[in-house]
């Protein structure tokens, strides 16, 4: 009996132990898996981001190469999307670079064409009705009657050709009074349009109509090519 009971101790000590090592050998296999899962973390987010930063990279050698607006704007884009760190930076001061030489270089051109349409921009002023003290409703009615050059809508009353000369017309005005309410926001739709960016023309249109207190009339499409350059030459005489 008194052996059977020293069989059992030791048998029992023995499942102790090994039980204690396993749990042991469990303990650190999972630490070395953890510790491995973490590794490849890591150097799955250090791929990703040498990526993104070539892909930004790229995208800066363009707009370096090529400074036009859209340029730029990817650049900016894809580079504001990197995780923080030094090449980010570096990169952030190069678009800064290309984009203070761009808006330079754009100043003066504008301030160049300014000069060479002087007298044609004082001449649409007093055309456009708006050389004796405009008011809001004055330069919001122009806006309104110019959109109806490129959009579709239910009716339209009235039209002011979209001419470059007029456009810089109206803008001069608003540079003049930049007390107006919405003077912020015409000028940035006379902007893009100066710069033949139509792609929010319907929406605004329908934010001018909307300025006015419009009621019937809002736009929902956008003329095609062929039949702005039709509704040009039936309401002003030109080609467009």
């Amino acid at each position: 009996m008194g052996i059977s009971k020293q069989k059992f101790a030791i048998i029992v000590l023995s499942g102790l132990v090994l039980a204690g090592g396993g749990m042991k050998g469990y303990k650190f296999y999972q630490e070395e898996k953890n510790e491995t899962g973490i590794k490849i973390q890591q150097r799955v987010e250090k791929e990703a981001s040498q990526e993104g930063i070539g892909i930004a990279e790229t995208k800066v050698i363009s707009a370096e190469m090529n400074p036009i607006q859209e340029n730029i704007e990817a650049a900016e884009e894809a580079v504001h999307l990197l995780p923080e760190s030094e090449e980010k930076r570096e990169l952030l001061d190069r678009v800064a670079i290309v984009k203070e030489a761009f808006d330079q270089n754009l100043k003066v051109k504008e301030e160049t064409r300014l000069a060479e349409l002087e007298d044609d921009i004082n001449q649409a002023i007093i055309s456009l009705g708006l050389d004796k003290s405009p008011s809001e409703g004055d330069v919001l009615e122009i806006l309104h009657n110019m959109t109806h050059q490129k959009v579709r809508s239910e009716e339209k009353w009235g039209f002011v050709h979209m001419s470059e000369v007029n456009l810089l017309a109206v803008k001069e005005v608003l540079r003049e009074n930049p007390t107006f309410s919405q003077n912020i926001e015409m000028l940035a739709i006379v902007t893009d349009w100066l710069n033949n960016d139509f792609s929010n023309i319907v929406a605004e249109h329908n934010s001018i109509w909307k300025m006015k207190d419009g009621s019937v009339g809002k736009a929902y499409g956008i003329l095609s090519p062929s039949e702005e350059a039709e509704l040009v030459k039936e309401q002003f005489g030109v080609q467009q």
